[in-house]
């Protein structure tokens, strides 16, 4: 062995299987110890000033081998649930593969894994993930659907990279919630009447938001995200791109659509025209709607006003089944179109969803009872022309 250029020290350490030696080439204690790192043995090397930064520095190493914290530069580290989910979404991000607002809700949902996104990929298995979903079952059940899809997503790609040898979600069916689902309604006519009259004649706040999502199908946060530029009185349209949402540190942002098909061109009649010119005045540029503080109008502001006036005008038949939220408005808007006749694509469009089986699925009920209705007129047609089958 040639040792020039180097003069030994020590031999060993007191506590542990290390040596400690001076390098005269680099002016400096060198210190060498094996360690047991992912099962097996590493020669680990430190350098420092002083016999005793080297000691130290060898003894930390040993500290830290035993708490199971270093890892062999041959075996990379497995990711944990979190540190995979968040590089995924990033790279989806990067890649225009999602958008932000979908990025956002998706991070969203990623905390509700808490109880296991600090484990790393290998070790969740399925009894892991069974035990966890056990846990999860009084969420409702469109957050159990997103826990479910993040986590399917998560275990299906790291399967793919070979980061782990076989997917735990694969054999999972999608938990179900002990809460009961009840569906979200539409205002019935007399209902949507009612509250026409409270929110053209009594003082409630961010009231024309309200009429705004009623007759136009908006959703709250793209009615709060308009602006003057944003409404166009020669083609009589509304450009929908945005909506307000709560960002990161809680201040109200501009996100995107919910959807790519969220970003559409409504078009308005007279009726809702003169509406938007009294909302308008005589600005020329700028936000549609502000708070009283100038600052974004956030659905939860709106959804505040419009709860209580539902209450306290007794606007709510109790005795229909269904929930009535705030999103209620903008079932109402569709519902009204589909009693009109209009053709479920057409509807699609106005709406924005991507999809036209979200439509008739959301619709499914209504579009069922008006295609009924329609198909009793064709009958007593056929009838009274004696067009009959037997």
């Amino acid at each position: 062995m040639n040792t020039k250029g180097t003069k030994k020290v020590k031999r060993k350490l007191q506590h542990g299987d290390g040596s400690i030696y001076f390098v005269e080439k680099r002016n400096r204690f060198a210190g060498q110890i094996t360690l047991l790192i992912d099962g097996e043995k590493v020669r680990k090397t430190v350098y420092g000033k002083t016999e005793k930064v080297v000691k130290d520095k060898l003894k930390e190493l040993q500290i830290q081998a035993l708490a199971g914290n270093l890892h062999n530069s041959k075996t990379p580290k497995i990711p944990t649930v979190y540190e995979y989910a968040e590089k995924m979404m990033d790279e989806q991000l990067a890649l225009n593969e999602i958008r932000q607002s979908s990025y956002d809700r998706k991070m969203e949902t990623l905390k509700m894994l808490a109880p296991i996104s600090d484990k790393q990929l290998d070790e969740v298995s399925e009894e892991t993930l069974i035990a966890f979903f056990k846990t999860q079952l009084d969420y409702s059940q469109s957050s159990i659907n997103k826990m479910y899809q993040l986590l399917g997503a998560i275990f299906k790609k790291a399967a793919y990279r070979k980061i782990i040898e076989d997917n735990p979600v694969k054999e999972i069916k999608c938990p179900k919630s002990n809460k009961k689902t009840i569906p979200v309604r539409a205002l019935t006519v007399d209902e949507q009447k009612k509250l026409l009259d409270v929110l053209k004649n009594e003082d409630i706040r961010y009231s024309d938001i309200m009429l705004l999502s009623m007759f136009t199908g908006m959703r709250i946060g793209e009615c709060c995200a308009l602006m003057v530029e944003d409404i166009n009185f020669d083609d009589r349209t509304i450009s929908v791109s945005k909506t307000v949402a709560r960002g990161k540190d809680g201040r109200n942002v501009f996100n995107e659509t919910k959807t790519s098909a969220g970003t559409r061109r409504l078009r308005f009649n007279d009726d809702v025209g003169d509406f938007l010119k009294s909302i308008i005045a005589d600005k020329e540029s700028g936000m549609l709607f502000l708070s009283s503080t100038h600052n974004l109008v956030t659905t939860n502001q709106v959804n505040y006003s419009y709860s209580a006036a539902l209450k306290a005008y007794n606007i709510v038949e109790s005795m229909i089944y269904g929930k009535v939220d705030l999103h209620s408005l903008r079932h109402t808007y569709a519902t009204r179109c589909i009693e009109s006749g209009m053709p479920a694509k057409v509807l699609q469009k106005i709406l924005g969803h991507t999809d036209i089986n979200i439509t008739l699925n959301t619709y499914c009920s209504v579009f069922e009872k008006y295609s009924n209705e329609h198909l009793a007129v064709a009958d007593e047609y056929m009838k009274a022309n004696n067009l009959q089958i037997a």
